[in-house]
């Protein structure tokens, strides 16, 4: 105990041990958001960690790289699945990217033509038949435990150019609108999800700030109907400005008369790199971020309607941004990080699964 002792001060001095954290927020409120693929080893620590939804991009052009005519691969996003479910995890699938047939560079919105628009449809119906609750997969696999699909997360930080050739929330509507009307269809327990928008981008133009995308997604018109929550990437430097962006979001949705649609932070995290950008923080500024983030979320989910939380990301491995290598609860060697511990504070999962990593002094 003695030696324990001086690593118990460090963790209270920087607010990481809050006896009844876990008490705040729901049970499976918060979920990981993976940046690379996942083993079996790993979602059974996700599932340790108290971990019950795992977001994962479906990507149009992995499982038809051809277009619209040729068969569906399901055989990469079946692993994915079946690994969760045999974990206990659901499954929110993002919805994104466009195949050859349809953009060469698989970032454009696939509305612009007649084409690319019954594609989007097909593609999606074909992924509630795959994976809905009268899903094939599930058919196929009757000795798994049964967790469908039922939330559909359409396309990824639609309102940035690394994400969106061209950001537009006018024929971003036209995606909601079919998305919604596909999947409410096919599944009516189909939660369909605004893709998440980064709430701040540092260049505006050519990005769009989340809440002006927002407030120009209602503009045009007759989008309501398609869609049962927004998403929200809020990567800030301090966990107080996420409040801000969710406020800000909650406004514009009351001002259209959607107050009552829940908001999904369905990324948030922080690098633990000490590194020039707001969003590398350092190992123990990864972790008081992530403590003061889900403080405020514990507090304020009722008044801004708050359906759940997904971490960015779980290991430090895979990714693109300038802060992805640093990003996870575990080093790529499946160490913990001190974010480790105070995520399985606020689950009620089991921080021990894991040796701690070697951080020196």
């Amino acid at each position: 105990m003695t030696r324990k002792l001086p690593l118990l001060l460090a963790l209270l001095v920087v607010g990481l041990l809050p006896a009844s954290a876990q008490a705040y927020l729901p049970h499976g409120f918060v979920g990981i958001s993976p940046q690379s693929p996942a083993k079996s080893s790993d979602y059974e620590l996700m599932r340790k960690a108290g971990v019950e939804s795992v977001r994962l991009p479906m990507f149009w052009n992995v499982v038809q790289p051809d277009g619209p005519r040729g068969d569906p691969n399901w055989g990469g996003f079946d692993h994915d699945v079946q690994l969760a479910a045999e974990s206990h995890m659901r499954v929110m699938a993002v919805m994104v990217g466009s195949p050859q047939g349809t953009d060469p560079k698989s970032l454009e919105l696939p509305v612009r033509t007649a084409w690319q628009r019954q594609g989007w449809a097909s593609f999606l119906l074909a992924a509630v038949h795959r994976y809905g609750p009268d899903g094939e997969f599930w058919e196929e696999n009757p000795d798994l435990p049964f967790l469908p699909i039922h939330k559909w997360e359409i396309w990824n930080e639609e309102n940035l150019v690394t994400f969106a050739k061209e950001p537009d929330p006018a024929r971003f509507a036209v995606l909601m609108r079919i998305s919604g009307r596909v999947l409410h269809r096919a599944d009516p327990r189909s939660k369909v999800l605004v893709g998440g928008l980064f709430g701040r981008p540092l260049q505006t133009p050519p990005n769009i700030t989340s809440g002006h995308y927002l407030s120009q997604l209602y503009k045009a018109g007759n989008v309501k109907p398609y869609f049962d929550g927004v998403g929200l990437h809020p990567y800030v430097g301090e966990a107080s400005e996420m409040g801000v962006q969710l406020a800000n979001l909650r406004r514009i949705m009351r001002k259209n008369g959607d107050g009552l649609t829940p908001l999904y932070v369905t990324e948030l995290g922080w690098g633990s790199d000490d590194g020039p950008t707001r969003w590398q923080r350092g190992y123990w500024g990864q972790a008081d971020q992530l403590s003061r983030s889900l403080e405020m979320l514990s507090r304020q989910r009722g008044r801004w309607r708050v359906g759940g939380v997904w971490w960015f990301s779980w290991s430090d491995e895979g990714g693109t941004c300038i802060f992805c290598s640093s990003a996870g609860l575990l080093t790529s060697s499946r160490e913990a990080k001190p974010s480790w511990y105070r995520f399985n504070e606020w689950t009620g999962g089991n921080p021990n699964t894991v040796p701690r990593a070697r951080l020196g002094e």
